[in-house]
């Protein structure tokens, strides 16, 4: 797995096809993000069906990866409350989207790999990372759950990715794959029925784990986000 690497030119032409928003995230005192979006995911959900249907397919699933979602924020002012240590070799985060949990520990000083399995999120994660201005600390990375590549790190880090209990098997392999014995997995979630099987799936196999909830306000709605640690044996 190696990292993205996208010209300024590149990215302009890229997001130059969405129809973009900025939204401000305040993640605590003196911490705040602009994270570019897609202003309508479900504007866009319509124009991938009519496109894919004048080619004769079909289209799968929403596109998550393109507006924010109150466990990303969660998490990320979760971060910002706890006074970790970076981990020495970085940290890779899993179903990136627009970026905002890497780039809020990416503005912390860790180093911090976002990856996913939609391109464009890579995009968009890596124009977010350039405007706040950490891309220093920020890399993104294309990653297939059913392949796994890359060296193992001591932690990694994710938002709303356990929703569907058919790829937990995909996750649990990028666990056994890239996560270092005795390293984090810091997951958060809306308290999303699946997420139960995920959790006592990873407690057979002998990881120890934490949670607790975290209230988010986000778009004028109050939610319960759990934030959980894993801890790999």
């Amino acid at each position: 797995m190696s990292l993205k690497h996208y010209t300024n030119r590149q990215l302009r032409r890229a997001l130059a096809k969405f129809s973009t928003k900025e939204t401000e995230v305040d993640l605590g005192p003196g911490q705040v993000l602009h994270i570019t979006e897609v202003e309508d995911g479900y504007a866009l959900l319509d124009r991938m069906i009519a496109q894919e249907a004048r080619g004769g397919q079909r289209t799968e699933r929403f596109p998550y990866w393109a507006e924010l979602w109150p466990s990303s924020v969660g998490l990320a002012q979760w971060f910002c409350d706890q006074d970790l240590e970076a981990p020495a070799g970085g940290a890779k985060e899993l179903g990136c989207g627009l970026g905002l949990v890497g780039l809020t520990l990416a503005r912390l000083g860790w180093r911090v790999e976002a990856t996913d399995f939609v391109e464009t999120a890579l995009v968009f994660a890596t124009h977010n990372a350039r405007a706040n201005q950490v891309g220093v600390h920020h890399g993104t990375a294309y990653l297939d759950w059913r392949n796994p590549t890359g060296l193992p790190v001591s932690c990694l880090v994710a938002a709303d990715i356990v929703y569907e209990k058919k790829n937990h098997a995909y996750l649990n392999g990028v666990l056994h794959h890239l996560l270092l014995p005795g390293g984090r997995f810091y997951l958060a979630d809306p308290q999303r029925p699946a997420a139960g099987h995920f959790v006592a799936m990873l407690e057979q196999q002998g990881y120890g784990h934490q949670v607790e909830m975290r209230p988010v306000r986000w778009k004028s709605l109050d939610h319960q986000v759990h934030i959980h640690t894993f801890t790999k044996p």
